[in-house]
């Protein structure tokens, strides 16, 4: 299961190991696959683009990894998830400050909606767009 992803589309995340030693193939529309191999003990892992990198039963140590991860991609990470602070959309931290509003335009609020994989019509106004942010 899939606990914390990239605020910034990278392909790093969290997992907590719901199911020990299962393989996971998932079929995307295009015809593309991904699998992913759940570790056979630890109760969380990191998986960046693909391949497991780091495991634990510390949600601190791998937390701590996922950031260090995400810092080696971009400079803007969240860093620790902060209960009060951030809200997760879609499994992604999201400070207060990166919820859009009107002052953004059209693109940059699909923008926020796609990295979230929160679905929209291409028809849909400004403000059916920020209808849809939780």
């Amino acid at each position: 299961m899939i606990i914390r992803r990239s605020s910034q589309g990278e392909r790093i995340r969290i997992h907590r190991n719901t199911t020990p030693g299962v393989t996971r193939t998932k079929t995307y529309p295009d015809g593309s696959t991904e699998t992913l191999t759940y570790p056979s003990s630890y109760t969380y892992f990191v998986e960046v683009d693909g391949e497991i990198l780091k495991k634990s039963n510390s949600f601190k140590t791998i937390e701590e990894f996922y950031v260090d991860e995400c810092a080696k991609k971009y400079d803007n990470g969240h860093g620790r998830l902060i209960i009060g602070t951030h809200k997760i959309i879609n499994f992604i931290a999201t400070s207060p400050n990166e919820i859009p509003t009107d002052s953004n335009t059209k693109d940059e609020i699909k923008t926020f909606l796609d990295s979230r994989d929160i679905s929209y019509k291409s028809s849909d106004t400004k403000d059916e767009l920020l209808a849809r942010i939780p």
